[in-house]
């Protein structure tokens, strides 16, 4: 069995944090790294602390279109990731079951993150434009963006 490279190893263990997730629309997950590969923190996303989880009472967010959270009460895994990480400062890369939301991205980008990796995309590719605005290097499912190289 060959040993999987950092950037694997964090994709796939993306699947078990987000299994923690109470949300009834999507089960997703964040891992935040140090420049190290070290973990700092993990979130997944969920509703608030002492409210009823939406996989077992759905809030009305379940019928909000693909792409709008407006009426969703889960608190999202990369803010919840931001909020558990203890040195923020030393956080470098954050890897994402998809690409983060617009609000998210916005908290993101006044961190010093520098790079987002992410398995699937997002409905809402606004916040992709933030993260490239604030100069960090974004991969989608393999494709990069925010680089020189981007075609896009």
């Amino acid at each position: 069995m060959e040993r999987p490279s950092l950037k694997e190893y964090f994709l796939q263990m993306l699947d078990l944090v987000a299994s923690r997730s109470t949300c009834a629309r999507r089960r997703v997950g964040t891992i935040i790294t140090n420049n190290e590969g070290h973990v700092l923190s993990m979130g997944y996303n969920g509703v608030p602390r002492n409210f009823q989880h939406c996989i077992d009472v759905p809030c009305v967010g379940t019928l909000d279109q693909p792409g709008n959270t407006d009426n969703c009460m889960a608190i999202h895994s990369e803010q919840n990731a931001l909020l558990q990480c203890r040195n923020i400062d030393r956080a470098y890369t954050m890897y994402c079951s998809c690409l983060p939301c617009f609000i998210c991205s916005k908290m993101i980008a006044n961190t010093n993150i520098t790079q987002i990796i992410c398995k699937e995309d997002y409905a809402d590719r606004r916040g992709l434009v933030v993260l490239i605005e604030a100069g960090m290097i974004v991969e989608i499912a393999g494709k990069m963006y925010g680089m020189e190289e981007d075609n896009e």
